[in-house]
């Protein structure tokens, strides 16, 4: 008598990660969404930080102020796509690429929130420079945990070198709208008109960047 061995249905877990499997794009996507929030706070903590210690808040002196922000969210973001988004990671089950997904997403968004309540209140800077070094602090706590070492990469002064190029054009876009915008925004006071202002410019370069990074930059 032929013996019939009735298989395990799959579970739900091990549907949605034979799924994500096949679309890793998906997977790609909500890393660079959440890394995309972690880089915008600190472009945030930074601009704020330097606005209100020098005490800018519109036009053109403003648009460079944020293009520090930028340049540093960059320098952050090329390790973190790098090493997570774009790169070759395997053995993660989906529970803690969900974990590693809330961590990283949390921190950028909590960062956002405490800019959103401290420019409502007109804080000072050295309010943002406490919680950036509270920030910095524990996104390497975060990068450790995750077990990333930047020296498993190889080409990296050619793929930092169009990342720079296309990040470059992100970086005109964004200080470029965040000076036109900060000028012709007047919805409250200035400490919030500029970071709706940064806001918008940022969402447009963060369009840019993904399309650039994904066909250019970390193409396989």
């Amino acid at each position: 008598m032929e013996n019939t061995i009735n298989a395990q249905p799959a579970s739900f877990a091990q549907k949605i990660t034979s799924f994500l499997e096949q679309k890793p794009v998906i997977y790609q996507f909500l890393r660079f969404v959440c890394i995309g929030l972690l880089n915008t706070g600190l472009s945030f903590l930074v601009t704020n930080t330097v606005s209100k210690a020098l005490g800018i808040s519109e036009g053109w002196k403003y648009g460079v102020i944020t293009g520090v922000g930028f340049i540093c969210a960059v320098i952050q973001s090329y390790s973190w796509n790098r090493t997570w988004t774009f790169g070759a990671e395997t053995g993660v089950t989906l529970w803690n690429n969900l974990k590693r997904l809330v961590m990283v997403g949390a921190l950028g968004a909590i960062s956002l929130v405490l800019v959103a309540v401290a420019s409502t209140l007109s804080a000072p800077a050295v309010f943002y420079l406490i919680i950036t070094i509270i920030y910095l602090i524990s996104e390497n706590l975060f990068w450790r945990h995750f077990g990333f070492h930047m020296s498993d990469w190889d080409h990296v002064g050619h793929s930092f070198l169009i990342f720079f190029i296309v990040t470059a054009i992100g970086f005109l876009i964004n200080s470029s709208l965040s000076g036109l915008l900060s000028t012709h925004i007047h919805i409250a006071h200035s400490d919030l008109d500029k970071n709706i202002a940064t806001a918008l410019a940022t969402g447009i370069s963060l369009i840019w960047n993904f399309i650039g990074y994904k066909l250019i930059v970390f193409k396989k």
